[in-house]
Formats: structure tokens, C-alpha cells, sequence
């Protein structure tokens, strides 16, 4: 997007439970009729989870999860509120839904990529939506990146209309300033993303109706009231049980009953009934072989309950070497640079190296003309280097690359920014509390292979488990 017509956009993360409802609904504009967006025989047919849950829920009970990363189209799109009145009659059971955003100025899927490594992935979410744009290559590893860390489905929207794109017009599919729509549509079918084709629907509308591009913007590039309701109805259509799916939800997430799954298997004394397993004494095992990058525990607490020591891979889970580094959170206080605010002007994405440890990390701009210091609260300091260079730490953790860090030009002396590398995993599982049945995370970004995993009672009181649930990502 020309920065020219960059939006401040406010920040960004937005909670929204489904139980929420949207304002008042704007009008067509120039007499027009109100935009038709029904869903079609083949709508939804990359959605396959995502439908289920919508019609059958979670049990235990969690919302959905939909998270929506990228520029100021993005933010275009609402708080998600819009999106989910209009998923209400669809789907009248639906469990409550949470959408998430963070949207920045003119932030290509290139750079987004980091958003996706440090605040999506690790939250795991149901749905991701990505309404933004840059190119094709960039969409394709964004695509990838989420295929490998996450069970998501992926929906990817083409752009409405803008100025730069009058002499495209009325041509929806010819390549403009923002997408290069029939190269977007071939990376979408080659990878199952949802591909909401918003572009050449809008047209339709707007041919039918004599509307020009200026009726459905707010400014040169940036939707109006209208055009955002459109857009979400174009999404919104996609949340729909097809003719056919396109993949085996199965293949993707699964749950294994403790008690009857060949995949799991029980040492020591435990005894069956009530739809879970239950084990009182020391020692008494349950141990899960399954392929996939996570796996959660489904069990029951109880005001006696006991508790587990997890082992992963023949290792204590706690010890496991597996890692994430949050998002790279920039000081309220780094110098100013209207319109964008500091999350524009930053580092937006980190690799973990070797000789991980745990801990919290600050980045100090050392001086006006590039340099920092990187500092380890366990490591101390860990290296110094220049935000326009490749860096790896002298521990050999942390490595930055220049191509994912914006605009460091902009950064002073001060300037600085703090992320968290922590370990993903749990190495005890309490089973004392009110009486209820919950959800617990044990492992998540583990390599996308065979793994197994222990739970050994510790004989303090009753371990009462009913299922794991496995998920493994589409891609390797």
C-alpha cells in the first residue's frame, strides 16, 4: 500500500464474544439495493473444522478462536463483531467466538510474518483471516508459516477496489498495486486456503448497479461503512457447510479416548467408568503415542484430586528443548514518528537459535545510527549489533534479520523493545480442584512428528483423565 495513504490504526487486539451485536447497518450508497451474499454449494470447502465446531461446539466448552493479522485493510474489516452477527443465524448453536486482531500501516504479509510466528501461532487459534496485501511469495510463506505451526483453517481475501486501480477497472482479476489476484488464487488452491474472492463479487455489484470505485471508499484506498459490511458478508459466506469438504477433519485434529484408544495405554492400577480413567496410586501411568505438533489433556479435577509428573519423548516435559518467543513488544516511549506508532517502526520477527534458555529479553538502541544491545535476564548481555545487519547472539539464542525489522531509520538512542522465549510445555498436571472437567495444553510446538507422552500419578489423590486431543498440522 502507498504509505501516502497510510491510516493510523489504533491498536489493535480486540477481544469479542459472539454474544456481542454490531452497531447500526449502513446503507447502500447511491440508491443502490442492499448487497446479496448467500452462501454457495461450494463455499466453506476449506473449512472443514471450522464448521464443525461452529455446529457442534467444544467440549469442554472454549470459544472460537479467529484471529485477523495485517495493514490497515485489516483493520477495515471491524472488530469482528460484523463478522460474527452475521455467523448467528447460520450457526444458532454456535459456541461463543473470540476474534483477535492486530493490524498495523501498511504492513505486507511479508511483515505480518512475524505477527504470525509471535502472537498467532502460539495462541493456536481456529480460523485466521487474511484480508491484506503484497506479494504473492510473501502470501505463500505467511500460508506455510501458519500450515506448519497451527491446525487453522486460512481464509485469504482479494482486495476491494481502490484508486491506484482505476485503470484496472472493471477487470477483477487483472494484477494492481496491492495483489496479484490470479498468482494469489493458484498459491490458495495449491495449499487448501479458503479463498474469498471479495474483488470480483464487489464488481458484480458494482457493474449491476452503475457504481463507480469512489462510491465504495472512504479515501483513496480505504473502504467505507458500506463496503465493509460487503467484504464481511464475502467472508462470512465461506463459514458454510459445503457440498463437499476438501479435507478430513480427522486428519488434523483428533481426540483419543483414555480408556478405548489403541493409541494409548494404561501401566499400573487404574480403573475405568465414567467415560475416563482413574488412577490413585504412585507410579500408576498413562502414556499417549500420537504424530502431531500439540496435544492437550482432557480431564476431570476433584477436591481430592492428585497430581502428574509428564514426561515427553522419555524426557521430563519440563525439560523438553522446545520454545517460543512472544511478540516483540516496543516501548511506549521509543521516539515518535507520526503517523506510525512504534509497533510500525520495529523489529517484527526473531528466530530462536541454539542453547536456548527461558527468560525475558530487552533490546536498547545504543545509539541514533542503528546499534543495540541485546540483554538476557538470565544471560546478561549477549551481544551487540546494527538493525540494518544480520545478528545472532554470542550465546547463539537470538538471531535477527534485517529484512523483518521496519523502518530503522527511525529508531533513537533509548529506543527499546522487550519479548519472552518460554517453553511450552507442562511438567505437572494438578487434578485438585472444584469438581469439573477441563482443558489443558500439555505440549505445543513440537516438531510436526511421532512423539509420545507420560503422565505417572504421584499417589496424593485420585488422576482422572477421559481423552487427549492430538493436533497435527497439514504440513511438515
Amino acid at each position: 500500500m502507498n504509505s501516502s495513504f497510510a491510516l493510523t490504526v489504533a491498536l489493535a487486539v480486540v477481544v469479542l464474544a459472539a454474544d456481542a451485536s454490531a452497531g447500526a447497518r449502513p446503507t447502500p450508497p447511491q440508491g443502490a439495493p442492499e448487497y446479496q451474499a448467500p452462501p454457495r454449494p461450494t463455499d466453506g470447502a476449506n473449512m472443514a473444522l471450522t464448521i464443525e465446531k461452529l455446529e457442534k461446539g467444544f467440549d469442554p466448552e472454549r470459544p472460537l478462536l479467529i484471529w485477523a493479522i495485517g495493514s490497515s485493510f485489516t483493520n477495515g474489516l471491524g472488530d469482528g463483531s460484523t463478522l460474527i452477527e452475521l455467523l448467528k443465524p447460520r450457526f444458532p448453536n454456535m459456541p461463543k467466538v473470540v476474534y483477535k486482531r492486530f493490524a498495523g500501516n501498511s504492513t505486507p504479509y511479508h511483515l505480518t510474518r512475524g505477527w504470525a510466528r509471535h502472537l498467532v501461532i502460539p495462541e493456536q487459534p481456529d480460523v485466521v483471516i487474511l484480508y491484506n496485501f503484497g506479494k504473492v511469495d510473501d502470501l505463500e510463506q505467511l500460508i506455510v508459516d501458519l500450515r506448519q505451526g497451527t491446525t487453522a483453517d486460512i481464509l485469504v481475501g482479494t482486495i476491494h477496489w481502490c484508486l491506484p486501480h482505476e485503470k484496472q477497472w472493471p477487470d477483477p482479476d487483472l494484477p494492481c498495486s496491492h495483489q496479484d489476484i490470479p498468482k494469489l488464487r493458484a498459491v490458495c488452491e495449491k495449499h487448501g486456503v479458503e479463498l474469498v474472492e471479495s474483488r470480483r463479487e464487489m464488481t458484480e455489484y458494482m457493474l449491476a448497479h452503475k457504481l463507480g470505485i469512489k462510491d465504495l471508499l472512504a479515501d483513496a484506498v480505504h473502504e467505507n461503512a458500506y463496503a465493509s459490511l460487503m467484504t464481511n458478508m464475502n467472508i462470512a459466506r465461506h463459514f458454510n457447510r459445503p457440498a463437499k469438504f476438501a479435507y478430513d477433519p480427522r486428519t488434523r485434529e483428533r481426540r483419543l479416548d483414555a480408556a478405548a484408544s489403541p493409541d494409548v495405554k494404561l501401566a499400573g492400577a487404574w480403573e475405568k467408568g465414567d467415560g475416563s480413567v482413574t488412577a490413585k496410586e504412585k507410579g500408576a501411568a498413562i502414556e499417549v503415542s500420537f504424530t502431531g505438533s500439540r496435544i492437550d489433556l482432557i480431564g476431570w479435577r476433584s477436591p481430592d484430586g492428585g497430581r502428574a509428573e509428564v514426561w515427553l519423548d522419555g524426557k521430563p516435559a519440563a525439560e523438553v528443548p522446545v520454545f517460543q518467543a512472544s511478540y516483540i513488544q516496543p516501548d511506549a516511549k521509543n521516539a515518535p514518528l507520526p503517523p506510525n506508532p512504534p509497533r510500525d517502526r520495529s523489529p517484527h520477527r526473531l528466530t530462536l537459535g541454539s542453547n536456548v534458555v527461558p527468560q525475558s529479553w530487552t533490546l536498547t538502541m545504543t545509539n541514533d545510527a542503528g546499534d543495540y544491545e541485546l540483554v538476557g535476564s538470565l544471560t546478561g548481555s549477549d551481544g551487540t549489533g546494527n538493525n540494518r545487519k544480520p545478528f545472532t547472539s554470542k550465546s547463539g539464542q537470538i538471531i535477527l534479520e534485517p529484512e523483518f525489522w521496519r523502518q530503522p531509520e527511525s529508531n533513537k538512542a533509548g529506543d527499546k523493545w522487550t519479548f519472552d522465549v518460554t517453553r511450552p510445555t507442562v511438567g505437572r498436571v494438578e487434578f485438585k480442584g472444584d469438581k469439573a472437567r477441563f482443558r489443558l495444553t500439555l505440549a505445543q510446538a513440537l516438531p510436526n512428528a511421532p512423539h509420545s507422552i507420560k503422565l505417572v500419578a504421584d499417589g496424593t489423590g485420585p488422576v482422572a483423565i477421559a481423552a487427549f486431543d492430538v493436533f497435527e498440522p497439514p504440513m511438515k
